[in-house]
């Protein structure tokens, strides 16, 4: 796989990801997430890492 490659797959994947979030939101969270991605477009995208992260330091700690 090339950079390219890799590029395109990381930008499908985070794709997917940010129509999961909107999908499982009410349309109020919906419009309000849509809103702010208009004036940051990487507004989403830093929830969906924060809450990964925020995942992963909770399996660490074990408190699954």
């Amino acid at each position: 796989m090339n950079s390219m490659d890799a590029i395109g797959a990381q930008l499908e994947q985070q794709m997917i990801e940010r129509d999961e979030l909107l999908d499982n939101v009410d349309d109020t969270t919906r419009a309000y997430l849509l809103s702010c991605e208009e004036r940051d477009p990487f507004y989403i995208d830093r929830i969906i890492k924060n809450r990964d992260d925020i995942l992963f330091n909770q399996q660490l700690r074990g408190n699954n």
